[in-house]
C-alpha cells in the first residue's frame, strides 16, 4: 500500500508511478508491505522516500525590438518557464551592460547615451524561480547601433557686402543622439574648385570675382564612422570704382 505522509492512498502494487497531480516535493511516500501466512497471521513494515524539487527550466528569452536599436530605445524582455513539478514559476529580469553594470530589473528598459554606447551589447536575464526555491536562468542581447550625428546650422559672417578682398568666417552647429561631440570639418568651394578647409577665408580679387558664388561645406563625423553634411553660400557684391 501508498501513502502520502497526510494518510492518502497513492496505490496497491508494488510500483507506483508518481505525477504532480499526487504529491508535491518535500512530500514523503510511504510504502506499507503486509505479510499473510496460511494460517491466517500477519506481519507489516513500512519505508518511505521524500519527493525532492526539480528546478524550472527557462525555455526561451527574446529582446524587442532585436535590431535598429538605439541609445534612446526602449526595449522589452519576454520569457518563458515551465517546471516539471506543476507548478507555475515566478520570472524576474535583470538588465545590464558589457561590464555587468545593473542597467534594470523589469521587463521593460528604456536605454539613455549615459547607460549605453554604440557597439555595446544590452543583456536581459531571466529567471525562473519555484515555491521550493528552485531557480534556473537563461539570457540574450541585442547590439546598440550608432546614430548618424547631425548638422544642426551651418551660416557665413559676414553674409552681405562681401567683396572680392573680404574675409568670410564659416560656423556650423552639430548634435549628436548617442551624446558625442562631432567633429565638424569645412571646406570652401568656388564653383567645383576648393580654395579653402578652415573655418575662415580670405577673398583676393585674382581669383574671385564680382557675382561669384562661394560655398562652405560642413562634414560632422562621430567616433563611430556616422556622419552627416550641410552648406551654405554667399554671393560676392561688386565693389563701386573710385576716381583718384
Amino acid at each position: 500500500l501508498w501513502t502520502d505522509d497526510k494518510g492518502t492512498s497513492l496505490g496497491s502494487g508494488d510500483t507506483l508511478a508518481l505525477s504532480p497531480t499526487m504529491v508535491s516535493p518535500t512530500d514523503t511516500v510511504i510504502c506499507v508491505a503486509t505479510a499473510t501466512d496460511t494460517g491466517g497471521g500477519t506481519g507489516t513494515d513500512q519505508t518511505s522516500v521524500t519527493v525532492e524539487n526539480t528546478d524550472p527550466v527557462v525555455t526561451s528569452v527574446s529582446i524587442s525590438p532585436s535590431s535598429g536599436v538605439t541609445t534612446s530605445s526602449t526595449l522589452v524582455c519576454s520569457g518563458t518557464a515551465t517546471d516539471a513539478d506543476g507548478e507555475t514559476p515566478t520570472l524576474t529580469y535583470a538588465w545590464t551592460d558589457p561590464s555587468g553594470n545593473n542597467l534594470g530589473t523589469t521587463d521593460t528598459l528604456t536605454l539613455t547615451p549615459t547607460d549605453i554606447s554604440p557597439r555595446e551589447d544590452v543583456t536581459c536575464t531571466v529567471s525562473a524561480t519555484d515555491g521550493f526555491g528552485g531557480t534556473n536562468s537563461s539570457s540574450t542581447s541585442v547590439t546598440v547601433e550608432n546614430t548618424d550625428p547631425k548638422v544642426d546650422s551651418v551660416s557665413i559672417t559676414p553674409n552681405t557686402g562681401v567683396t572680392t578682398s573680404s574675409t568670410i568666417t564659416c560656423a556650423a552647429t552639430a548634435s549628436d543622439p548617442d551624446g558625442e561631440t562631432p567633429t565638424i570639418s569645412y571646406e570652401w568651394l568656388h564653383g567645383a574648385t576648393v580654395v579653402g578647409t578652415g573655418a575662415s577665408l580670405n577673398l583676393r580679387p585674382s581669383w574671385v570675382s564680382p557675382g561669384d558664388t562661394l560655398e562652405c561645406s560642413v562634414t560632422v563625423n562621430d567616433t563611430f564612422g556616422g556622419s552627416d553634411t550641410g552648406s551654405a553660400s554667399v554671393s560676392v557684391e561688386n565693389t563701386a570704382p573710385i576716381v583718384t
